[in-house]
């Protein structure tokens, strides 16, 4: 049977209702795809970002805003303040926001995750102490703890937390002008998710315009309600930028949030890259106050621990040596102190310039207490007390950096340093014992009584070297020698031998004293050459006792003007000694040693025999030793018949015979030499050593070289230069020693025969 099919029909009714409700839906669903976005963004600009700008102090504002139902983003947000300059405080490529679409249509947001991809922080404080970042940084660590924190989220003013926060892509930089410091992040992110906040910073750096610096390699950051926790690997902190041998290095810890703003430091790490544990740091940073107190503290250690930075260093055998050390700390805005102490025991030293052999033995013990300025930026040394081989040594001083603030308000243009070192009286055996025998070599055997102190003040201004100060006392003439070695000193009040090496491993010798006919006592030298010399060499040498203190001063500050120790300050005793005690290398413990020698030379030597050993033993041309022989070859003369012009050609050779023995070569004077002979000639009459009658004379009296015409002038030439080629260097720097000692060849002990060397009969030149 078939049944009737039955089919529904709507009523026209119907259809009109059912076509009203998908056109209103339809309506509404284009009206929010139109009308939201664009209603949102500009409650984005015209609310929320005024208000958070309002809150934070800033302009806040964005490019350009993507809003989607229940997804935004917000690209090329800048946050802009009075003092940022040229730069934004912060700028932000990409915000990524999600939230609840349906909440969002009656008004109740909810946020569930936010991504903020690409940050660049530029905060700066000038060098007049505006800052762009510490007011908003305290602002919303107050914010922080009152209103993020706590349930009054929107009383904030911060709008919605989400439920998660990443942040990608951190880079940024503080620059503190006033401080001279420059802080600059590579890379970092951050995540909160509702758990403890994470985040890390990678390639941190800190550059001081002052020199020191520091590096961070990561630190990672954990937030909770404890406060943050910051985990710190691969750290360094260099005394000086680039010199990673005198750095702190392999820093790794933790800096724990605290009360007040402060952070609890706990660190510890290595020096100059050796990898293994030195040293620890305890204490308590504040970014907010920019102060910190900590405490370094390396418990004793063999430095063969440091062979990576030691090797091919002056020290040799540090495996042996150890140190330890403890210093403090303390950080303000305006200054840092440090205070502590350090032992270091049985360092060898070995270093061309400070003496020919290997320093072994030294024993060091210091406590310091000192600061730095910032705006002055003048570090200071306001105490130190060093002990070293028993001798108690006291020293402060201050070093003053280009760019420091003066009293007037002024920027210094250049560096400053002044100091003070004290010797407090002690025995004077006991401060010559002090020194190691292999930096003074030619002292041992010298007994000494009485009682020694020194105090010596030195003050330089590259702004004005004219004002150099260099004064104060050395006790060695309260001190009496007791003892002596028997190839110093009163030997020389008889005839003696004099070795001269006159090249490399090539020594001759000759007898001072009546024997040697070339020999001149003072009483057959001309007075004109005396007292040429002694106008040029020692004005005052029959008033000192063998030290010129102003021409130490006067020296120094040619020497700074020139930019390397070019000039002496040596007395016509101080050079006898060079000649017949000492090897010619310039070394510091050679000065040393010429020091102590002219001293007691001074004691035991009339002045009249200083003089007389003096014109007989020094150089005044190639293998022209002793003014006999000088005299002859150059005028044919006796010395006791030498004119004024011609002592004062002498005067002019003696800084260098060699070089300026070319002149007798070619047979006639350099301009120069002739002005500089008329000028010592002016000076020995307006100091009355001749009469005006002598320097008209002189004046109009010409200089005539005695030559036998036995070698031509390209002969001669030749011969200077082979003189001048085959001496040994001066410079211990260019000898080529190797490191483990000096060079081959040394000089014959005082008063002993060189090995391998021939004795000659006396020479005749």
């Amino acid at each position: 049977m078939n049944l009737p099919r039955w089919r529904y029909r709507p009523s026209r009714r119907a259809l009109v209702v059912a076509s009203v409700v998908v056109g209103v839906v339809l309506g509404v669903w284009l009206s929010l795809a139109v009308a939201y976005p664009r209603i949102g963004a500009w409650i984005i600009r015209s609310r929320v970002l005024p208000k958070i700008g309002a809150r934070l102090g800033r302009d806040v504002a964005v490019a350009d805003i993507d809003l989607g139902l229940g997804h935004g983003v917000l690209r090329n947000l800048t946050v802009r303040g009075p003092h940022d300059g040229d730069q934004p405080l912060a700028r932000v490529d990409r915000i990524d926001v999600r939230f609840d679409f349906a909440r969002s249509l009656v008004g109740s947001v909810q946020v569930d995750s936010v991504i903020v991809d690409g940050v660049a922080i530029a905060a700066r404080r000038d060098a007049a102490g505006a800052d762009n970042f510490m007011d908003l940084a305290t602002q919303l660590r107050r914010a922080d703890r009152h209103g993020v924190r706590g349930q009054d989220v929107a009383a904030a003013g911060l709008g919605i937390r989400p439920q998660t926060l990443e942040v990608r892509h951190v880079r940024g930089r503080y620059r503190n002008d006033a401080a001279g410091i420059t802080l600059d992040v590579a890379d970092g992110a951050f995540t909160a998710a509702g758990g403890p906040r994470r985040g890390a910073l990678h390639g941190i750096t800190v550059v001081t315009d002052a020199g020191p610096g520091a590096g961070v390699a990561e630190v990672e950051v954990t937030e909770a309600d404890g406060g943050r926790v910051l985990e710190v690997k691969g750290g360094h902190v260099e005394a000086w930028r680039g010199q990673q041998e005198l750095a702190l290095t392999d820093i790794a810890g933790t800096i724990r949030e605290a009360d007040q703003g402060r952070y609890q430091v706990a660190l510890k790490g290595s020096y100059g890259g050796a990898g293994e544990l030195l040293w620890t740091a305890a204490g308590w940073v504040s970014p907010a106050d920019s102060a910190a107190s900590i405490l370094v503290d390396a418990e004793r250690f063999y430095l063969g621990r440091l062979d990576k930075i030691l090797r091919g260093s002056p020290l040799v055998n540090y495996d042996k040596s150890w140190v330890d050390a403890r210093l403090q700390l303390d950080v303000d805005r305006d200054a840092a102190r440090f205070s502590g102490g350090f032992h270091v025991s049985e360092l060898t030293v070995f270093h061309p310039m400070l003496a020919e052999k290997e320093v072994p033995n030294l024993d060091i013990t210091g406590d310091i207490v000192g600061s730095y300025d910032r705006r002055a930026r003048v570090l200071k040394l306001e105490r130190g007390d060093f002990l070293t081989r028993g001798l108690p040594v006291q020293l402060t001083g201050q070093i003053a950096l280009p760019g420091g603030l003066l009293p007037d308000g002024t920027k210094r243009a250049q560096r400053a340093v002044a100091g003070r070192v004290v010797v407090p009286p002690v025995k004077c055996q006991q401060a010559l014992d002090a020194i190691p025998t292999e930096m003074t070599p030619y002292l041992a055997g010298f007994k000494l009584i009485g009682t020694f102190s020194a105090d010596v003040r030195l003050a330089i201004d590259w702004a004005n070297l004219q004002a150099t100060e260099l004064d104060g006392s050395v006790g060695l003439f309260r001190c009496t020698v007791k003892e002596a070695p028997e190839e110093v000193g009163t030997r020389f009040l008889e005839p003696f031998e004099h070795w001269v090496e006159v090249g490399e491993d090539e020594w001759i010798s000759f007898i001072v004293g009546p024997e040697n006919p070339d020999y001149v006592p003072i009483t057959e030298i001309s007075p004109n050459l005396v007292k040429s010399i002694l106008t040029t060499e020692d004005n005052g040498f029959y008033r000192h006792h063998g030290f010129i203190p102003s021409e130490f001063k006067t020296a120094l500050i040619k020497d700074l003007e020139a930019g390397y120790f070019k000039y002496g300050a040596s007395s016509i005793t101080m050079q006898l000694v060079k000649n017949i005690l000492l090897y010619r290398e310039k070394t510091l413990t050679r000065k040393l040693q010429e020091l102590f020698l002219t001293w007691y030379i001074e004691t035991v030597l009339p002045k009249d025999r200083i003089l007389e050993i003096y014109f007989n033993v020094i150089e005044y041309g190639p293998g022209i030793y002793g003014i006999g022989p000088a005299a002859r070859h150059y005028f044919g003369k006796h010395p006791r018949d030498l004119n004024p012009r011609e002592a004062a050609f002498f005067s002019t050779i003696l800084p260098g015979p060699k070089q300026r023995y070319r002149q007798y070569c070619r047979g006639e004077l350099r301009n120069w030499t002739q002005d500089k002979i008329d000028r010592i000639l002016k000076l020995m009459l307006d100091r009355q050593r001749i009469t005006p009658e002598e320097y008209q004379l002189a004046m109009t009296t010409a200089l005539v070289f005695a030559k036998d015409g036995n070698e031509t002038v390209d002969e001669c030439l030749k011969r200077v230069d082979q003189a001048i080629k085959k001496t040994r260097p001066t410079n211990p720097m260019n000898v080529g020693a190797p490191k483990a000692g000096p060079p081959k060849a040394g000089p014959p002990k005082p008063g002993a025969t060189k090995p391998g060397a021939t004795k000659p009969a006396p020479t005749k030149k």
